[in-house]
């Protein structure tokens, strides 16, 4: 009778046995990021929504910053002066991008030490302004935010002429990034060859990694090549670059067709709203300026929107990355057009629309 019952229960056992293992099978790859996601959330949750920073445009600079000593960035901002608070808020991002890293799960850290790496990338340019408007040397190394892989080489390059730092960079990726400038003597270039370095290493990094977990990295870095490339394009066409020389700066993308057949931005723009970018042009501007913040709001939604479709993985991750650089970025805006003297009306036409949450 015994032996009769266990048979009974078999199945049973075999069925919770199976039901077990699927669960596990399912969440064993979300447990790795249920502390980082935790750590996410109560970070999204101090984000400035959209009322907040316009009612930060409105104050004058010293109650700016004054406001903004009630905030995570207080601690960072040692003046009110424009330079004084951007290296303060660049001092904040890099401390932040470096508790980001640490969250994230050891087997991925190489597609994501672009968050360390970025800082040679921002201090390479610094020096390379300092070249281009004739800065004194001490002052270009006060504005260098100690961080990277190459800091200590970039520092010591300070102040030399621009031969000087292309052979200390002669055979790393940066040299292709001062050749260019070295070319054309424009910053936009050197900004795209090293935005293009950077991109191209991560995708690199990516390619032939099978990882189920990264298909939603993969997918952010579509989104955000596709914004690039879009704002590449709308540049050139304002400055009548050539569709063969525009090609130089696309990343792993052709010149799209209707680039060669238009004449006019506009034209341009509404021809492009037909194609794969699409999704990113809402409505057409003919300020350029305004356009590619419209483009970088696209972008911001579309990644918002595609995180909700990952709640314990990279999607939190890169949530908070795009929202907490654009919040970066238009604080940064205030305190400039502030030292400028720029109406509030027009600093809140420049400012990229967060929202809030996912």
């Amino acid at each position: 009778m015994v032996d009769a019952d266990i048979l009974y229960l078999l199945p049973i056992f075999a069925l919770s046995g199976a039901m077990v293992y699927f669960v596990w099978y399912k969440i064993q790859d979300s447990i790795p990021f249920l502390y980082p996601t935790g750590v996410i959330m109560a970070k999204e949750a101090r984000l400035l929504d959209d009322n907040r920073l316009d009612e930060l445009a409105l104050m004058s600079l010293e109650e700016f910053v004054s406001s903004l000593g009630g905030t995570e960035y207080g601690e960072y901002i040692k003046g009110t002066g424009y330079e004084e608070i951007e290296k303060g808020l660049l001092l904040f991002r890099k401390n932040l991008y470096s508790e980001l890293f640490k969250l994230i799960p050891e087997r991925f850290t190489d597609i994501f030490d672009f968050l360390v790496r970025e800082w040679d990338v921002m201090n390479l340019r610094t020096v390379l302004t300092g070249v281009h408007a004739g800065l004194p040397v001490d002052k270009v190394r006060n504005r260098l935010i100690e961080g990277g892989e190459m800091f200590e080489k970039i520092a010591s390059v300070a102040g030399e002429d621009i031969e000087r730092i292309a052979s200390t960079f002669e055979g790393t990726p940066l040299a292709g990034a001062i050749e260019e400038y070295n070319r054309i003597k424009d910053f936009s270039g050197i900004d795209l060859a090293l935005g293009k370095w950077m991109i191209e290493d991560i995708s690199l990094k990516l390619d032939g990694r099978g990882d189920k977990k990264l298909w939603m990295v993969k997918r952010y870095l579509d989104i955000y090549v596709d914004g690039l490339n879009l704002k590449v394009m709308l540049r050139g066409k304002e400055g009548g670059v050539t569709e063969d020389e525009i090609k130089r700066f696309l990343i792993g993308a052709e010149v799209a067709r209707v680039y060669g057949e238009t004449g006019s931005v506009r034209e341009f723009l509404e021809r492009v709203r037909e194609t794969r970018y699409g999704y990113l042009i809402a409505e057409v501007e003919d300020d350029v300026m305004r356009m590619e913040l419209r483009i970088d709001e696209a972008v911001l939604r579309k990644v918002k929107e595609l995180s909700s479709e990952e709640a314990f993985g990279f999607g939190p991750i890169l949530r908070f990355l795009v929202m907490k650089d654009a919040e970066i970025r238009n604080l940064r805006v205030i305190a400039k057009l502030k030292g400028e003297g720029v109406p509030n009306e027009r600093i809140k036409e420049m400012m990229v629309r967060v929202g809030k949450g996912g």
